[in-house]
Order: structure tokens, then sequence, then C-alpha cells
């Protein structure tokens, strides 16, 4: 069996199996009523898919959930790296950096001297 993406493609996979199977669907009838390929689906809800934004929001609809109850808890920790080696926590990690420099210098944040 294949392994899922990412951990973040697991959890979604697994957050949306579970709600299906607690709601009496299969996977033909939420793709069906959320305007789905079949397998497309399949592939989301067994944690190998990456679906959109969009989707994401048709599934909740369909799955009566919130979308915030899909996505809570996701982090970048949980994608699987980039080919660059500077992801999203990187830059936020130097623009901290860089504003704790200014701090220390007796700057204001966010000003410029």
């Amino acid at each position: 069996m294949l392994e899922p993406k990412s951990e973040a493609s697991r959890l979604l996979g697994l957050r949306l199996r579970e709600r299906r199977l607690a709601l009496g669907f299969n996977q033909e009838s939420v793709a069906l009523l959320a305007g789905l390929n079949v397998s497309n689906y399949a592939r989301i809800d067994r944690g190998h898919g990456n679906p959109t934004m969009y989707t994401l929001v048709r599934l909740a609809a369909v799955l009566q959930l919130e979308l915030s109850e899909l996505l809570t808890g996701l982090a970048v920790e949980h994608l699987p790296p980039t080919r660059d080696s500077y992801i999203a926590i990187d830059f936020r990690r130097s623009q901290n950096v860089t504003a704790n420099r200014g701090l220390d210098s007796g700057q204001v944040a966010g000003l410029t001297p």
C-alpha cells in the first residue's frame, strides 16, 4: 500500500474518513455530493490526495463540518519537505530574529530609525 504524501494528508484523510463513516456515507456518495471524481475523492480519503481549497470547502459542507474542523492542528511541520530548503517556517524565524535585533538596539519593532 502507498504511504501518504505527508502527515498533513494522512491526518486530513483520517478526519474525512471518520466523519464519512459516522454519517453512514460511502466514498462514492461523498464524491458525488461534493461534485468530485470518485477516484479523486478516494485518494484524499486514504490520505494520498492534495485537495484544493475549493474541494475542502465542498467536502466540509457535504460532511456537515466547519472547514476549521478539517484543518485544526495541521502545521508546516506536517508537510513534505520542499525542493527549496528555505521554507515558510525559516522565513518566520528570520523575521523574528531581525525584529529582536531591532528591539535589542532600542528601535521600536515595525518602525524605521
